[in-house]
Order: structure tokens, then sequence, then C-alpha cells
């Protein structure tokens, strides 16, 4: 079972990629959803993250968004602390995926997506390759205001991810995301070859 982490900077497409891929076929999970899962069920990170950020940071569902998204993009350090919490449960819930046995239906190739791959360098280890999903920052700023966020956000949020490195890697292909739907499968079906 070959294991492919994507990364790239907001508004690249690497839930696009995911989605493609889901589409035909393959097991994709991607940090965002299970963040936001482990919010929603885990008590034991509910109950680290109450303690650093306080009762007001929680909802029965999860987390205040709003409180985070304002925090994490304007306080480094808050940004970090909350990392240093959620990274390990992360971890461990993708490594459990990679391990879990294989369907029948599997295509032989799991893929995992995260914006700060270089965050969670266990996972980094039992890949195979990575791919870095890009775009233009023009085309990603386009898309960033289609989703419904402020130009001024969308900058801002850019500009955080600015300095996130590629996770060190001996494998890192590049994968383009500047056409359409079937030209970017196309990309990615040349990659994969007969899987």
């Amino acid at each position: 079972m070959r294991k492919i982490g994507i990364v790239g900077s907001i508004g690249a497409g690497k839930s696009f990629v995911g989605s493609l891929l889901k589409e035909h076929g393959f097991r994709f999970m991607d940090a965002d959803d299970v963040v936001h899962d482990l919010y929603r069920t885990s008590n034991d990170l509910r109950a680290v993250i109450r303690c650093a950020f306080g009762p007001y940071c929680l909802t029965q569902d999860g987390v205040n968004r709003e409180f985070f998204a304002d925090l994490i993009f304007r306080d480094r350090d808050a940004r970090r602390r909350l990392e240093s919490l959620v990274y390990p449960y992360l971890t461990q819930a993708v490594l459990d995926f990679f391990e879990e046995q294989e369907r029948p239906s599997e295509r032989g190739v799991r893929f995992f997506a995260a914006a700060l791959m270089n965050r969670v360098p266990e996972v980094v280890k039992v890949l195979d390759e990575v791919w870095a999903v890009t775009a233009p920052e023009e085309i990603r700023l386009q898309r960033l205001l289609a989703r419904g966020l402020s130009e001024d956000d969308a900058r801002r949020r850019m500009e955080t991810q600015r300095m996130n490195a590629l996770p060190s890697h001996p494998n890192i292909r590049v994968v383009e995301n500047t056409g359409d739907e079937s030209s970017l499968w196309a990309r990615i079906s040349e990659i994969l070859g007969n899987v």
C-alpha cells in the first residue's frame, strides 16, 4: 500500500485533488476534516484546549471557529500553542488510517492532505512520496474570494501560509493546478501510472 501526502498553500487545490481522488475510488484523508472531527469527539483534546484557551473557545459541536480563525491568523504564539495541542492527536489519527486493513475495493494507494505537513513529522516518515499542489497567487486569491472570503482576509491567510515549508522528504512531486478538472486529472493519472 503506497502512502502519499498532499500539501499546498491555501487556495492551491489540495481539497479539489482529494475530491478527484475519492471520485476515482482512492481513500483520502484531509487534515482539516480530521481535526474538526477530533474537536467534536475527543474529550481529551477538548479538555486540553479548554484549559489553554478558556471555556468560550468550545462549542457543543467542536470549537468556536470564529474565535480561533481570528486568533490564529493574528497571533502567531496562539496558533503555535493550538497546534502543539492538536498535532499529536492528528498524527495518531493519520497513522491509524494508514494502518487500517486494506479494503477489497482499494486501489493500492492512500492519500493524506495537510497544509502544514511539516508539522506532523511522524506522518511524513511513513509517506512514500509527497505531492505539492501549486497554483499562482492570483488564481489562489480568486479561489478564496469565490469561497466568500474578503480580499483582506484572503490575502492575510495567504501571507500566513507563505512561509510554510515543504516537508523534508526525498520524493516530492509538483502537481500544478491551473487548468480545468480534466487536465488536473490527466496529471494525477500520469503520476499514478497504472494504479
